[in-house]
């Protein structure tokens, strides 16, 4: 329920360990890279003067970026080519994490297995090419079935050309229409439903006019073989038997193939694996410097991985000089420490609807917590049934476990849970009242109380909202904010203020005199308003008014409106938790009236199961968008930014 603490650390050791520490780097995934040559500009890139690092002191007047210019762009289509290969031949999935670390042996080894693959993929590509020929062959032998003509007469005349052509019944149509303006002798073989196979014999001389008149009427030529001898009924036997031992040969080929695929699994997968990490390696490289003797890499790393690095470091002998400083250590400020959230099981599913609003700023407090378990309330609260929320929760069981959708599926079964447990106090089963008694309250029956009760637990949230904003400010060291804003302690203390007076004057119980109740607000609203001035003094800036004091009242007075209007407003928001708990039985009411006046108990039935999809569907999706925006809109600006970067550290994902 916190953000990572992270550390910069800074690397200098001989070039001939960078390629293997960052592939290490790169297999652990606990560094994101920044440019080294911007950390050693900004003197945070400080390296001690001793015996032991003198030579990398020396180095670095030559120091420059690094060059990373491996081209592996055509390794990479010909691993795609072998993984795409073990897909088309299913072959069996074995998880395997083992890699190659150099270059050259990856290069030499991929560089035979796809030599082998492709020459096995060769001979398999031209007996299907084969066969495809012979296919066609016996296809246009098929339509010759009738004639008594030896094929060789047929294909070898010297002043007719033969061909055989396909055409649509409609086309086909039109060029009897047109015989006429044909030079050609044409004669139906074949005819089907949708098409007609027909011989045509043209003179020599016409074949270009014959081929124009064809190809306009979208005739599909059909080669006739022209290496056979033989009357086509004949040929189509000996067709026929060629086909058979190519079909032999293909699967000959193929297990060929499928057994060099299954052998060579591990070894392909390897490869893949090596080229993967090959790319993150070239991704930490980019960003670091170098001279022809040393590199320098820097990075952030989380705290937690500090010891981790230490002993991967040990490996190298003491060649690698490790500098480690803390966040608030970084003079220059334009690098910002990127933001990783901590939270357990049951909150880390919320991250995803935080992240939605923005990642949360290095230093600032991580909202998922409070997030989750007020978005929680909320949803429950507004769709309470302990029916539609088993549905709610099986749903996200099912996305979690079978479609691999942690995050919505883990969000689906907590909102299905706290379903369930208001659906028991407000005594709902799909709807129906009359299964279970309430617990709590029948909000049909207690529609004022619901509704008082929404706007309680909104003043809550809200002043929850208040303490986690001031607490945020102070950590920013932002006076104005924090203790002068209308998010700050002043607008804390006169929303406090108003909730008492309007308490008091529903219970007609008045704790201040209303001239003592003025003073308090207005003296609050003056702190908001001259909330500038007020910092800077604190601060000892000379220049109270950074834009102008005309300017800056103007705009203040505005948000002092701004102010009163947007605590009312926020203040009633919640009320729709408690609306939407009434339509949420409403709804049901109202399918549940038209089930009763059918006269059938099956269609009945049938109205209640469908009204039911409806509530859950709809419904559902409305209060899950309506909770968004209470979060969103009412209590994230009262407390958080958003304006972080993410931590995002170069990382190997295995396939």
């Amino acid at each position: 329920m916190s953000i990572e603490k992270m550390h910069m650390v800074n690397l200098v050791g001989a070039i001939t360990d960078f390629d293997k520490l960052t592939k290490i780097l790169a297999l652990e995934g606990c560094m994101q890279p920044v440019s080294a040559l911007q950390e050693i500009n900004s003197s945070d890139f400080v390296l001690k003067t001793s015996a032991d690092n003198i030579e990398a002191l020396m180095d670095v007047s030559y120091i420059r970026p690094y060059l990373y210019d491996r081209d592996y762009n055509i390794s990479l289509k010909y691993i795609e080519k072998l993984v795409e290969a073990q897909k088309t031949f299913a072959v069996s999935k074995e998880h395997t994490k083992e890699m190659i670390f150099d270059f050259d042996t990856m290069e030499k080894q991929l560089s035979e297995v796809y030599g082998k693959y492709m020459a096995l993929n060769k001979e398999f590509e031209d007996l299907k090419e084969k066969e495809q020929y012979l296919k066609n062959t016996y296809e246009a032998l098929g339509f010759l079935k009738n004639v008594s003509i030896p094929i060789e007469e047929i294909t070898t005349m010297k002043n007719f050309q033969v061909g055989l052509y396909k055409v649509s019944e409609q086309s086909m149509v039109k060029l009897k229409a047109n015989y006429e303006n044909i030079p050609s002798v044409i004669e139906s073989l074949y005819k089907e439903k949708d098409f007609v196979i027909f011989i045509a014999f043209t003179p020599v001389l016409l074949v270009v006019e014959t081929e124009r008149i064809f190809k306009s009427a979208n005739c599909e030529e059909i080669v006739l073989p022209n290496h056979y001898t033989g009357i086509p009924k004949e040929v189509s036997v000996i067709v026929r038997e060629e086909i058979n031992e190519i079909e032999l040969l293909l699967r000959k080929a193929k297990k060929e193939i499928y057994g060099f695929l299954k052998e060579n699994y591990k070894i392909i997968k390897s490869l893949e694996n090596s080229y993967e990490l090959e790319q993150k390696s070239g991704e930490i490289k980019k960003s670091a410097a170098c001279t022809k003797e040393f590199f320098y890499l820097s990075g952030w790393i989380p705290k937690s991985f500090i010891k981790s690095l230490n002993k991967l470091l040990v490996g190298f002998d003491n060649r690698i000089l490790l500098i480690i400083k803390e966040a608030n250590e970084i003079a220059n400020k334009a690098i910002t420490p990127p933001t990783m959230l901590i939270n357990n099981k049951l909150f880390r599913p919320f991250e995803s609807m935080v992240y939605m609003y923005g990642v949360p700023s290095y230093g600032e407090i991580d909202p998922t917590m409070f997030l989750a378990i007020t978005y929680t309330l909320m949803f429950g609260a507004m769709f309470g049934d302990v029916g539609q929320g088993l549905v709610l929760l099986l749903a996200g069981f099912l996305l979690r476990n079978m479609m691999g959708r942690i995050n919505l599926g883990g969000v689906f079964e907590r909102l299905g849970i706290s379903s369930i447990v208001f659906g028991f106090l407000y005594g709902s089963v799909f709807g129906s009242e009359k299964v279970i008694n309430a617990l709590l309250i029948r909000p049909m029956e207690d529609i004022n109380q619901m509704l008082i009760g929404a706007i309680i637990f909104g003043c809550i949230f809200l002043i929850l909202g208040f303490i986690l904003g001031i607490t945020n400010s102070i950590r920013r060291n932002d006076i104005e904010r924090g203790l002068f804003g209308k998010e700050g302690v002043a607008g804390f203390m006169f929303y406090i203020g108003a909730l008492i007076l309007i308490i008091s004057i529903v219970y007609k119980k008045p704790l201040l005199p209303t001239t003592i109740w003025i003073i308090y607000f207005i003296f609050f609203l003056l702190i908001i308003l001259l909330k500038e001035p007020l910092a800077n003094l604190i601060i000892g800036k000379k220049i109270l008014f950074e834009a102008g004091a005309k300017d800056y009242f103007i705009e203040s007075s505005f948000e002092v409106v701004e102010t009163l209007l947007s605590m009312f407003s926020n203040t009633l928001s919640f009320i729709r938790v408690g609306a939407f708990a009434l339509n949420h039985v409403g709804l049901f009411v109202a399918f549940s009236a038209m089930a009763s006046m059918t006269k059938s108990g099956v269609t009945s039935v049938l109205i209640l199961i469908l009204g039911n999809i409806i509530i859950i569907c709809l419904e559902g999706l409305i209060v899950f968008i309506q909770g968004l925006r209470l979060e969103y809109y009412e209590l994230f600006s009262k407390y958080y930014e958003g304006g972080g970067v993410s931590f995002e550290p170069v990382q190997v994902k295995f396939k």
